[in-house]
């Protein structure tokens, strides 16, 4: 008798470290090499954009909150100087819209934003799933770089530094390369 209880608080203890194994894998954020989650969210246009739809394409995501947004907007402008009339490279700011007053309408939140908007397309988290999902920062912007494949190469927490910046645009001509060589046959 006294081993069947043993077993069974064995076997409910391994049952327990085991869900809070699982529970902290499920929370890891996605680093460099893995695939990138894919997400479906608004624009101040109500027009979605997934993850998904921009395979083939290098993703630069930016991550924030309204508290940080200008920081958010030193990376994108960066970003759009060096390449605006790049078709294979696209940006976009993920907004962290937990913060927000829920007694505030989204029609008006999305008004403000066409008045004042940001140098690349500028999406909404309403419920912050994605920034969950990728476990960004509060204070800081968080970026990740996705490949063409759909696979993180580049990931920072970081207010725009030009030399963080310059990584970033190491990882993009690496990407790039790889795409001229595919279409030379290399």
């Amino acid at each position: 008798m006294k081993r069947l209880i043993a077993v069974v608080i064995s076997i409910a203890l391994f049952g327990t470290f085991a869900s809070f194994a699982d529970e902290k894998t499920e929370t890891e954020p996605p680093k460099v090499g893995d695939r990138a989650p894919d997400f479906l969210l608004q624009d101040v246009e109500e027009k979605e954009h997934g993850l998904k739809k921009l395979r083939g394409k290098i993703v630069f995501l930016i991550m924030g909150n309204r508290k940080i947004r200008e920081e958010d907007d030193k990376w994108a402008e960066a970003f759009q100087n060096d390449y605006r009339e790049n078709a294979q490279v696209t940006a976009y700011i993920i907004a962290d819209m937990r913060s927000v007053p829920g007694f505030i309408p989204k029609g008006f939140i999305r008004g403000q934003l066409k008045k004042n908007p940001p140098p690349v397309k500028f999406l909404l988290d309403w419920k912050g799933e994605v920034h969950e999902r990728y476990q960004t920062e509060k204070e800081k912007p968080t970026l990740y770089l996705i490949s063409q494949e759909g696979r993180i190469v580049f990931h920072e927490k970081a207010d725009f530094k030009p030399e963080i910046y310059a990584e970033l645009k190491k990882q993009i001509g690496k990407l790039l390369t790889i795409v001229k060589n595919k279409g030379e046959g290399k």
